[in-house]
């Protein structure tokens, strides 16, 4: 009896071992993302950008960069963002949400004078100064090629 009660719970403990992984990653990933909320993209700006970015990736990630989601949004954005609103509006795990990607993107575009596509798109990819940086034109080029 006694090795019967052993051996059952050893092959439970199995089986919790092979599933445990499965499970936890499916919990962890719907609470990164959540499907319900793809939002139209109608900004061919915003389109292209993601497209570089990520492919239109949501789950994207950049572990170099800590880079996150489809706009690849790094943890010092979501402080700027949150500065430029005066309030701690976003978290970091906003970025894995393509709505809320989006919505500080919009923030971002908002503060820069005298915006143009260009000189959005190299914000976004080089901070403020990011218009005036060599390093930026690439990535702008790569931008305008998929503006429809």
């Amino acid at each position: 009896m006694l090795v019967f009660v052993f051996n059952t719970i050893i092959a439970f403990m199995k089986y919790t071992l092979l599933i445990f992984p499965i499970f936890s990653f499916f919990c962890t990933a719907s609470m990164w993302y959540d499907k319900t909320e793809e939002p139209k993209i109608e900004d061919p700006l915003i389109a292209a950008i993601i497209q570089v970015e990520s492919r239109g990736d949501t789950l994207a990630y950049n572990s170099k960069e800590d880079a996150v989601g489809c706009l690849q949004i790094r943890p010092i954005m979501v402080r700027e963002v949150n500065r430029l609103v005066g309030k701690d509006s976003f978290t970091l795990s906003d970025r894995w949400s393509k709505a809320k990607s989006i919505q500080m993107f919009n923030i971002l575009r908002s503060n820069i004078k005298e915006a143009t596509n260009e000189k959005i798109s190299r914000v976004w990819n080089g901070g403020y100064n990011g218009h005036k940086k060599q390093s930026t034109i690439k990535y702008w080029q790569k931008v305008r090629n998929k503006i429809k």
